[in-house]
């Protein structure tokens, strides 16, 4: 934990403050240090839970992802933690001020302050992802599959979002409405053919967020190292029984996803989202869409006979530890896709 900002110096301030007020099994801590909207400036939304035993916890909050990373302690109004991200788990002492509580927590050290609460208004159901994508698609009668990084970013209270892949390359985000009638912030449509001249595999990725009451945070996301092969490109579609095939890439541990789209890039509101379906390396597979089978979205009961669509097969790495089918949080954790749209009709 890097302190941010003005201190009055250490000391206790003779705060009325206990364990009992610092550790739940429920209570999750968040700090904002934010400081600017520079991508160099490691200043994202801090989330820790202080667990019995010692045990600190935190979470990477744009994928409510926790993981154990350090030791805590508190004795005579000083707190001290020990963050494996953060100086090398170097021992970092803070001392609790007059005024915390149960459900805020005041910090100085001599380096400069900090405030914990147990809610973070305007954030409260922010997600958001980066990865990578592997694009199979038409170009000049060719098929061509290149590397580019698509972000996806939710949140009610959320006016601005930008996307910060590095310092000098970043991207401000849209906002658009899904099936869910839910607020999502994506790529610009003309940023979606932004493909990178070279795979670069592991990234650091930083959210910047605005809400409508003016407050600006920045989370933290990983670009993991691995991308997903190219989908192989036929076209297996049968306008009698609306089945899709596909050929599973030779890769263990992917998903697929089978979309009906109105147009390629109308991705906010499919017509049809089948559940991620499981695959062995190389298996042929294929899906019968109806009203009948039960699926994410079910068809929609505009989809109209003779007109065009588009067929979009996703194949999809979930992040370490996501259960594909139960997590909940599965549908921003990806690791990487592979997709492949094609027009088809109905």
């Amino acid at each position: 934990m890097c302190s941010c900002g003005g201190s009055s110096g250490g000391g206790s301030n003779d705060a009325d403050f206990e364990i009992k007020d610092l550790v739940d099994v429920d209570k999750v801590w968040y700090s904002n240090p934010y400081l600017s909207s520079s991508y160099d400036n490691d200043d994202a939304v801090i989330v820790y839970r202080f667990e019995g035993g010692g045990v600190l916890k935190r979470q990477q909050y744009s994928g409510r992802r926790e993981e154990t990373v350090g030791t805590w302690s508190l004795k005579d109004d000083v707190i001290e933690i020990r963050d494996k991200y953060i100086d090398g788990s170097a021992t970092q002492q803070w001392f609790v001020q007059a005024g915390s509580t149960a459900d805020y927590l005041k910090l100085n050290s001599k380096g400069g302050s900090r405030e914990f609460t147990t809610s973070i208004l305007g954030l409260d159901d922010v997600t958001a992802d980066a990865y990578w994508v592997n694009d199979l698609r038409l170009v000049n009668g060719n098929y061509e599959a290149d590397f580019r990084v698509d972000y996806e970013v939710f949140g009610k209270e959320l006016v601005e979002v930008t996307a910060m892949f590095s310092a000098s390359k970043q991207e401000d985000l849209v906002s658009r409405t899904d099936y869910k009638n839910e607020k999502r912030f994506v790529l610009p449509e003309n940023a979606l053919g932004k493909y990178v001249d070279d795979f670069s595999g592991a990234q650091s990725i930083r959210f910047y967020l605005k809400t409508k009451a003016n407050d600006q945070y920045k989370l933290d996301e990983d670009l993991y190292s691995n991308g997903v092969s190219t989908l192989d490109s036929r076209r297996d579609y049968d306008q009698n029984t609306h089945k899709v095939g596909w050929k599973a890439i030779d890769e263990s541990g992917i998903y697929y996803t089978i979309e009906i789209l109105s147009s390629e890039s109308n991705a906010e509101l499919p017509l049809f989202r089948s559940f991620p379906q499981p695959a062995n390396p190389g298996e042929e597979k294929s899906l019968e869409i109806s009203n009948n089978i039960d699926a994410q979205i079910r068809l929609s009961d505009n989809i109209v006979i003779g007109d065009n669509y588009y067929v979009r097969i996703s194949g999809i790495r979930y992040e370490e530890g996501i259960d594909p089918v139960n997590s909940i949080n599965r549908s921003y954790n990806i690791q990487a896709k592979t997709i492949f749209t094609y027009k088809i009709t109905w």
